[in-house]
């Protein structure tokens, strides 16, 4: 199974924002393990890049944080046409818009995410943290 893994999930860990943090620690264990196969998009990792350096106040650890997410996951290019899609949508969030369109194009089974009402207009799948672990068996 393929799943596109908002970026929510993973600020939830590199922040360790409760009450998020443990089954989003636990989706990434999964993508970690390879139980399940886990993307990014490309422009997912800028924007964990500045969110983790503005909100941490260090280049460093922005770095740190996007390489361990760079070892867990793989990255799904965001093309032009996605960038066209996302934009004839005029959708309220562009970058969650980008995020399925990409989704959808890359042929992912879902998108794991904690505001499933965010995706609520697009023709894939949602699925919070705790169903994904339910969904693959883990408490």
């Amino acid at each position: 199974m393929r799943y596109m893994i908002d970026t929510n999930i993973i600020l939830d860990v590199f922040l360790a924002q409760e009450p998020f943090l443990a089954a989003s620690k636990a989706v990434l264990a999964l993508c970690e393990s390879r139980r399940i196969a886990g993307f990014i998009s490309a422009s997912s990792a800028t924007d964990l890049f500045y969110v983790v350096r503005s909100r941490l106040h260090s280049t460093e650890k922005a770095y740190e944080a996007l390489g361990h997410v760079l070892n867990i996951v793989g990255i799904m290019d965001v093309t032009g046409n996605d960038v066209q899609t996302a934009f004839l949508r005029k959708a309220r969030d562009f970058e969650d818009c980008l995020l399925a369109a990409c989704a959808i194009s890359g042929k992912c089974d879902a998108i794991v995410t904690r505001n499933t009402r965010d995706f609520d207009a697009f023709d894939i799948p949602l699925l919070t943290p705790e169903e994904l672990l339910t969904k693959h068996k883990i408490k």
